[in-house]
């Protein structure tokens, strides 16, 4: 009997060793607290869909806005500072079928009454009418500073859901300003869907974060024909040109074979020379018949000459009228004015203006 009792207070003696030991082992490790930065940071998110799918009854147009953890949440639209639709949640997430319009103010509240964060609907990002079937290219219009990412997709109706296939995402390369631009792996096909996306993120009080971001959908179409390049119309300079050699000739010399001048124009057409005698009205132009009452002026000579295509100079010889050759073979001295007139090849009309000349016999 005493052997078994002393057995049986060895065995309760190490059983209660091991669990002092045990307690005490607890005891030793070190109590460990929670800091405030490893708890869980507040995220806000305010997002805008915009456009349409391949499958149009697939409607992606929305404003959403939500936090995590979940809490209370609103969002608005508000459009000349008037709300124009509104939506809220209990738990974390609000929704809205309707876009905010270009210059409209969009709105997250939590909780609600309490605005974290709004931003004024820019209408952007865009997507280039080069992103299209056939091609990888990507890019568009942006929102100064936002990231942007892009992606594509083709959308395969079931009859209680629709699945998402060759989602392939956008290697954006360049973020300039107001554009983005970049490249799919793969060239686009008709059918498939196009996004683009840009996110803002803004910090806030207390390690929360305000995310805000704005997406464009559209189908992949066909890409736009080259532009047609402007019908080349040529469009002659402005019509000019002077008289190079005023007649200098004698009474006899015009009596036995006229009178010769030059003249230069600048491009292709016709130089007109009227000789009239001096006193009387004089026309405007050569070779047209005075419009004034008083009595017209006797015209002596006329002559008249064509320039080639880029003009130059042209000699015009001036032949006597039968009244001119008259009045010429019966005087000593004639006072007379000269009068010359260019016309261009398109019909443009220039007067060099008058010009006297004294002929001796």
């Amino acid at each position: 009997m005493l052997v078994r009792m002393t057995r049986v207070s060895m065995i309760a003696r190490r059983w209660l060793s091991g669990v002092t030991l045990a307690m005490l082992a607890l005891c030793a490790v070190p109590s460990i607290s929670v800091s405030p930065a490893a708890a869980a940071v507040t995220e806000y998110s305010l997002s805008v869909v915009e456009g349409v799918t391949t499958l149009p009854e697939h409607s992606v147009a929305h404003v959403s806005g939500g936090v995590e953890p979940g809490a209370p949440v609103a969002i608005s639209i508000i459009h000349n500072g008037t709300v124009v639709a509104r939506a809220s949640s209990s738990r974390w997430n609000a929704w809205l079928s309707q876009v905010p319009q270009v210059g409209d103010t969009v709105t997250l509240e939590s909780p609600i009454g309490n605005v974290v964060g709004s931003m004024v609907y820019d209408g952007l990002p865009t997507i280039d009418p080069t992103v299209c079937a056939g091609s990888a290219s990507f890019s568009g219009q942006r929102s100064g500073g936002d990231t942007v990412e892009g992606e594509f997709y083709l959308l395969v109706p079931h009859p209680e859901y629709t699945a998402t296939r060759g989602r392939s995402m956008a290697q954006v390369t360049v973020l300039n300003g107001p554009t983005f631009a970049g490249n799919f792996l793969t060239p686009l096909m008709a059918g498939e869907t196009v996004t683009a996306t840009e996110t803002l993120l803004t910090p806030l009080a207390g390690g929360a974060r305000f995310t805000y971001t704005s997406e464009i959908v559209r189908p992949v179409g066909a890409c736009p024909l080259p532009p047609v390049p402007p019908v080349q119309v040529y469009t002659p300079p402005p019509l000019v040109g002077s008289i190079l050699k005023i007649v200098r000739a004698t009474i006899q010399k015009a009596l036995s074979s006229g009178l010769l001048d030059e003249v230069s124009i600048n491009q292709g057409g016709t130089v007109m020379q009227d000789l009239f005698l001096q006193g009387g009205s004089l026309p405007a132009f050569a070779s047209r018949r005075s419009k004034h009452h008083a009595k017209p002026a006797l015209l002596l000579a006329r002559g008249s000459a064509v320039a080639g295509t880029s003009g130059g100079k042209v000699r015009v010889r001036l032949r006597l009228t039968r009244r001119g050759r008259s009045v010429l073979a019966h005087s000593h001295t004639v006072h007379a004015v000269l009068v010359t007139t260019l016309v261009g090849s398109k019909g443009a009309k220039l007067s060099l203006g008058r010009r006297s000349i004294t002929l001796h016999r």
